[in-house]
């Protein structure tokens, strides 16, 4: 998904990559961490995760696209397979600078909401959360849940395409009060990411890389 994803966003924008030095590739245990980094044009920042484990039983891929010279909210996808059960979610987090009218993903929830639910425990970033965001979690959900992520990836860009030009500074330090709390106050990715890889090389995949703040 993590590469359909990318070939996508290159239909709309050039994707440059980003150097990342030894932090491209990470081996804890049986983890093992792929990491790419863009630049995308005229718009911000793209981060994707491509992680397996448990000899391929396991895998996650993630994409974060971070909009720094447009105003929009961040995003982030995310696919993981374990053990027969799939996980897609889709998020927006409030890192825009004006409020944006996101009602057209109201029918995208409704054409997926026969989908088991993904449930979270309650989370510090829970009002930061944007309507549009949704999460599934059951066996055998990969072909739609796929679907449902390419759907609200279209919709998004689509945002994207139309979002005003903005102060990238203003737009960064917005970007920034979510990453510093992020860190601060963890959250589920980050605190595995932080038992795997310790805080330093978290640290620094999370702020120059997945955001580049």
């Amino acid at each position: 998904m993590r590469d359909e994803i990318l070939r996508r966003i290159r239909e709309e924008y050039p994707l440059i990559p980003r150097e990342m030095g030894e932090l491209k590739k990470l081996k804890k245990g049986m983890y093992r961490f792929e990491f790419a980094c863009y630049r995308v044009g005229e718009i911000g920042n793209l981060f994707a995760i491509d992680m397996s484990a448990m000899f391929g039983l396991m895998k996650m891929e993630t994409v974060v696209l971070t909009p720094v010279e447009r105003d929009l909210s961040f995003c982030n996808f995310d696919v993981v397979h374990a053990m027969g059960t799939d996980t897609c979610i889709f998020e927006m987090y409030d890192t825009g600078i004006s409020e944006r009218d996101l009602s057209s993903f109201d029918p995208l929830k409704e054409k997926y909401a026969d989908l088991p639910a993904y449930e979270t425990k309650p989370r510090w970033y829970d009002s930061w959360r944007l309507s549009p965001s949704i999460g599934k979690r059951g066996k055998g959900l990969a072909a739609r849940g796929e679907e449902m992520l390419e759907e609200h990836l279209n919709e998004y860009l689509r945002l994207l395409a139309q979002a005003p030009a903005c102060d990238p500074e203003e737009k960064r330090e917005r970007n920034r009060r979510y990453v510093d709390r992020l860190l601060a106050e963890g959250g589920a990715a980050v605190d595995s990411m932080k038992k795997l890889l310790g805080e330093e090389k978290t640290d620094r995949l999370i702020r120059r890389f997945m955001f580049d703040v």
